[in-house]
């Protein structure tokens, strides 16, 4: 019966592995964008090609090109995408995807031979040319027809039936079909539009006319002035009136960041891009991708571009829930029918959450609880134990004081031990050592002790030592010789002392010191549990708090409800980063954080921390950066968490500087013993006292107790620091500013 079993599952394990070893379709595609490679959307766009060819069971490999068409007129579209065909011809791709109106039409229109020999699938194309298509019969795709009434009305439903709408396009071929294919939808259906042309006006025109300036806004210019500027006034244009997004260009995408006005999209170009563009119906970048996809799958497995026939794409409602949150919409005010994204789970699954945050709070304030009850236990048993072993010292010093002692003298250079001392270490007969036979005896770490005491024996009064000796060839133990020296009248010195053996007092000594130092951590420890007892329940406290009342009041208001939820959020974001400050320092603290070293140049940490902590400074403070432009040095250090500790001065200092400057950089510092190199954060901020810098570095010490943070980044800094065989340096003066430095060892390489 084992047998079989076994059998059975070599049989399927080698089915398993069959399977596995099944080699996908491998496939060539070149895909075509329209707009510049740096359009936020093509990442995801490009990735989600990637895995609906995954689904269909096909490995592509993509070759993208980008037409940006925003920078060419016709003439040069067409001969950029001649280039890049040629760029591909090698490549051999086949079967080309191409993405919305201006790629699909330069494409068809340039003329290449690739054009003719490949099939093409085209997808996001508002206004197809439908006599350009006609031409080819190697060309398939979905026409991306916009649907301004079903948009119209979604914002009618959304705002009310008086709303009046606008849009903004220019005079280029693709704006005409835009504006007469609105003129033809809403024909006679009583809406109230507005259709305004973009021009270029110079600014003392603009003033004549009697406009307000909004904004400016670049835009790119095709003539020979190079860049131009839009003066904008959507402050009295677009009042009252909601904003229908009709197409993507420098100028309109923007729109929505700079009116007050609701904004609507019929376009996915616009959608979900960190634009405030509250929703539309269209056909999504997820919808558009997978019919593109599918279609493409079909001709690479056998069918021809005649076969599938120009279809139009599926749309949808689609909202996104971070532009109604903000506009004032509640879930119960969005139709059924809608789809909407970005939701977070919070508010989709609110029961749920609710339930799950308060077992998280709940468990978490159970285990803090426990923790303390077992540390104070063990406090109470390190106690009791130091105790006891007070008493046993007091009580073995008693006994050695009132036991068994020998007698030793000194006589002519040499030590005479009683018959007793020699028996108690199991020899019989009675030894006379001289000193180099004693010497011999006295451990190697303590002869030059011995020496020392030797050469002022005859002229000292009293004395005692403390020595580990063997004198039996079985093992060093602790003697301790009491001796004194007396002059006779006759001019001699005589030597005679007690000799008592303290191993087993030292022994215990030994153990007291760790008991001590047990002690010692425990009430670190009780402290520690105490400080961070306080800092989790101020967090807790609020969550809990919070909790009970969204959970006990049901009559809430939404935006109640809405603050309570957001103090929630912020008091969990508070509490993970007091836990993960905790366990960071204790990995640090017991050596199990790794650290990878390499040889780094300070100019280049310098300048990277420079460019990437830029925009996290607030506007009305100078950011600088100091170099020592004499030398380069270089360290050998883990770059992660030096990178980690500097941006930590740089926080702390953004924090506490209200105006002025904050300043990064690195001096080197030369001496004829080492070289060293100080990085350094300066700031104008408002000090520290004295009596505080030697506290700064206290785990859990915050400057206000009010303010939010662990206490334990300056900690961690100083534990990586030392890890890294550097040290910090702090110089500060109130109401003057600070001075934070890192010093480590370094060379120069420059």
């Amino acid at each position: 019966m084992n047998h079989i079993t076994c059998l059975i599952y070599l049989w399927t394990l080698l089915g398993v592995c069959s399977a596995c070893s099944t080699p996908k379709e491998e496939k060539r595609i070149l895909v075509i964008h329209s707009y510049e490679e740096t359009y936020a959307g093509y990442p995801l766009f490009n990735d989600l090609i990637k895995e609906e060819f995954r689904k269909q069971g096909i490995h592509a490999e993509l070759f993208i090109q980008y037409l940006d068409c925003e920078a060419y007129l016709d003439t040069e579209e067409l001969a950029r995408m001649s280039l890049l065909l040629d760029s591909v011809s090698n490549w051999k791709p086949e079967i080309i995807l191409v993405n919305e109106d201006q790629a699909a039409y330069s494409l068809l229109k340039c003329g290449h031979s690739l054009v003719k020999q490949l099939p093409i699938v085209f997808a996001g194309v508002n206004y197809p040319n439908w006599e350009l298509i006609k031409e080819y019969s190697n060309v398939t795709g979905f026409h991306d027809k916009i649907d301004f009434m079903a948009n119209i009305n979604m914002g009618r439903r959304l705002f009310g039936q008086e709303i009046s709408f606008f849009s903004l396009m220019d005079m280029t071929y693709l704006d005409k079909k835009i504006r007469n294919d609105i003129q033809e939808q809403i024909k006679g259906k009583n809406i109230l539009y507005t259709d305004h042309t973009l021009k270029n006006f110079e600014f003392k025109e603009l003033l004549e006319k009697g406009y307000t300036v909004y904004t400016e806004v670049p835009i790119r210019s095709v003539n020979e002035q190079g860049s131009c500027s839009l003066l904008w006034f959507l402050s009295q244009y677009a009042r009252n009136r909601c904003y229908i997004q009709a197409k993507r260009d420098y100028t309109t995408v923007k729109v929505s960041n700079l009116t007050s006005s609701p904004c609507l999209t019929t376009i996915n170009e616009a959608f979900d891009m960190d634009e405030k563009y509250l929703g539309g119906y269209f056909t999504t970048l997820h919808t558009q991708v997978a019919e593109e996809v599918k279609a493409a799958c079909r001709i690479l497995r056998g069918e021809t571009p005649a076969d599938i026939p120009v279809q139009e794409s599926a749309k949808q409602y689609t909202i996104d829930w971070k532009v109604a949150k903000q506009l004032g919409f509640s879930l119960k005010e969005i139709p059924t029918e809608y789809t909407v994204i970005n939701i977070p789970f919070s508010e989709k699954h609110y029961v749920l959450w609710f339930i799950g945050l308060v077992a998280i709070s709940c468990s978490l304030i159970t285990v803090i609880l426990w923790l303390i009850f077992l540390y104070q236990r063990e406090q109470k048993r390190k106690k009791k134990a130091l105790s006891d072993l007070a008493n046993e010292k007091e009580t073995l010093a008693l006994a050695v004081e009132g036991g068994a002692t020998y007698v030793w003298t000194l006589e002519k250079n040499f030590l005479i031990f009683e018959k007793a001392f020699w028996i108690s270490l199991g020899i019989s007969e009675t030894k006379v050592l001289s000193i180099d036979d004693f010497t011999q005896c006295i451990h190697p770490d303590q002869r030059e002790l011995f020496f020392l005491n030797w050469k002022e024996l005859r002229s000292a009064q009293k004395e005692i030592v403390q020595l580990q000796c063997d004198f039996n060839q079985k093992g060093y133990q602790w003697w301790e010789f009491r001796y004194t020296t007396t002059c006779l009248p006759t001019g001699e010195c005589r030597t005679a002392g007690l000799l008592l053996n303290i191993q087993t007092f030292k022994e215990r000594e030994q153990e007291l010191e760790e008991a001590r130092e047990l002690a010692e951590k425990a009430e670190l420890k009780e402290s520690f549990l105490a400080n961070m007892s306080h800092e989790i329940r101020t967090p807790l406290n609020a969550i809990v708090g919070f909790s009970t009342l969204l959970a006990s009041n049901e009559d809430l208001y939404w935006e109640d409800k809405q603050d309570y939820i957001a103090s929630i959020h912020e008091n969990n974001k508070l509490l993970l980063k007091l836990i993960n400050d905790i366990l960071e320092l204790s990995r640090i603290k017991s050596g199990y954080m790794s650290f990878t070293y390499g040889q780094y140049r300070v100019d280049d940490i310098i300048n990277n921390i420079y460019n990437s902590y830029q925009m996290m400074i607030p506007a009305h403070i100078q950011f600088l950066k100091e170099e020592d432009c004499s030398v380069i040095p270089e360290v050998n250090v883990d770059k992660e968490r030096l990178t980690q500790v500097i941006i930590n001065f740089l926080n702390n200092a953004c924090k506490f500087t209200k105006q002025g400057h904050i300043k990064l950089g690195y001096k080197y510092i030369p001496d004829k013993d080492k070289e060293e190199v100080e990085i350094f954060v300066e700031d104008s901020g408002q000090g520290i006292e004295p009596k505080e810098l030697k506290m700064i570095f206290t785990r859990f010490y915050k400057h206000d107790e009010f303010s939010q943070g662990t206490g334990l980044g300056l900690s961690i800094c100083q534990s990586i620091i030392e890890k890294l065989n550097g040290r910090i340096e702090v110089r500060s003066e109130l109401e003057r500013g600070s001075r934070f430095s890192v010093i480590l060892p370094c060379k120069v390489v420059f």
